[in-house]
C-alpha cells in the first residue's frame, strides 16, 4: 500500500477532524503518517489505517517549519497539507512525490470542514461518505461509567454557552436520573467550579477522558476539541453552537445532534431547546 503524509498542526478538534480524510485516503490505497501534534494525534495511533505520527512539536522537526524536511522517513506517496504555511508545504514537497494543499477553513457552508478535507486530499478518489468506526479507547482507563458527561468550556470564550445555563441543565438530567459529571481542562481554569454539587473530572490525562467519553450515557459541550472526541469515541453527543457553524464544524461521529442559537448568540440558547434535543439523541427521561 502507498503511503501518505498528512500534516495538520492544530488543536485537538482540528487533529480529531483528519479521521475522514486518512480513511478516505485509506480506501484509496494509502495509509497516513500523521505529522502533528503528539499530545493530541497519539490518540489516532489506534486507528488501523494510520501508520504512526511524527511530533510537530518535537526539536528534531523544526526544520519544517522553515521550508526543510531533514527527518530520515521519506519517500511518502502523497503528501496532504492542512495549511497556509508556504514552509509546510515545501517541506511536504521533499518528503512526497507530490502534494495537496487544502485551506484550513471552510470553502463551503453546506457541507462538513471534514468532508472538505477529505474531498480535496483525494480527489477524484473515492471520498467516504458514511458512519466512520469509532475511535478506539481503553476501557481500562475509564474514571466512570454511564456518567453524563458536562463540559462548559472551548478555546473561544465567544463559543461558550452561559454557566448558569450548564448548571440548569446539569440539575434537569439529574433530576431525570442522570449521574452528572463535569469535564474541566486548562482552558476552564477561570470558571467557577461546579463544587460539591456536581462531580469533577479536573483535567483528565487524554487517553483516561477519551476512555470516559466511550462509555458515557451522554455528552454535553460546546464547540470545543472534547466535543469532537466525545463523537470521534462513539458517545451520544449535543453539541451546542453560537457564532461558529454547526453544519461546517459539526463533530464526526456516529450519534451527535447539534444546537445552534438562531440568532447566532449563544445568550439566547434555552435550556428547554437543549433538553428537547437530548430527548430526541438519548431519551435523557429514561
Amino acid at each position: 500500500m502507498n503511503r501518505a503524509l498528512v500534516i495538520r498542526i492544530g488543536a485537538l478538534g482540528d487533529v480529531l477532524l483528519t479521521r475522514r480524510l486518512t480513511y478516505s485516503l485509506s480506501r484509496a490505497g494509502l495509509r497516513s503518517t500523521l505529522f502533528a501534534p503528539a499530545r493530541h494525534a497519539s490518540l489516532l495511533q489506534k486507528d488501523p489505517w494510520i501508520d504512526g505520527v511524527l511530533d510537530s512539536e518535537s526539536p528534531p522537526f523544526a526544520p519544517a517549519f522553515a521550508g526543510e524536511w531533514r527527518n530520515a522517513e521519506r519517500g511518502f506517496d502523497l503528501g496532504v497539507v492542512i495549511s497556509r504555511s508556504d514552509a509546510l508545504a515545501l517541506a511536504a514537497e521533499s518528503a512526497a512525490g507530490r502534494v495537496a494543499r487544502i485551506e484550513p477553513g471552510p470553502s463551503r457552508d453546506d457541507v462538513s470542514i471534514a468532508l472538505q478535507w477529505a474531498e480535496a486530499a483525494v480527489g477524484a478518489g473515492p471520498v467516504f461518505e458514511g458512519t466512520l468506526p469509532s475511535l478506539s479507547a481503553s476501557p481500562g482507563e475509564s474514571m466512570a461509567r454511564a456518567a453524563t458527561l458536562i463540559h462548559p468550556g472551548s478555546g473561544s470564550p465567544a463559543k461558550n454557552w452561559a454557566l448558569e445555563r450548564f448548571f440548569d441543565l446539569s440539575r434537569e438530567l439529574r433530576r431525570a436520573g442522570h449521574r452528572v459529571i463535569w469535564i474541566l481542562g486548562p482552558a476552564e481554569g477561570g470558571i467557577p467550579s461546579p463544587g460539591s454539587e456536581f462531580e469533577v473530572l479536573d483535567r483528565p490525562p487524554l487517553g483516561a477522558l477519551a476512555a470516559t467519553l466511550s462509555q458515557a450515557r451522554l455528552f454535553v459541550g460546546n464547540d470545543s476539541g472534547v466535543s469532537h472526541l466525545a463523537a470521534a469515541v462513539g458517545a451520544p453527543t449535543v453539541a451546542l453552537f453560537g457564532p461558529t457553524s454547526d453544519v461546517v464544524f459539526r463533530p464526526d461521529g456516529p450519534r451527535v445532534a447539534t444546537v445552534r442559537s438562531t440568532s447566532g448568540a449563544l445568550d439566547s440558547l434555552r435550556v428547554d431547546r437543549v433538553l428537547s434535543v437530548i430527548e430526541e439523541l438519548n431519551g435523557w427521561t429514561s
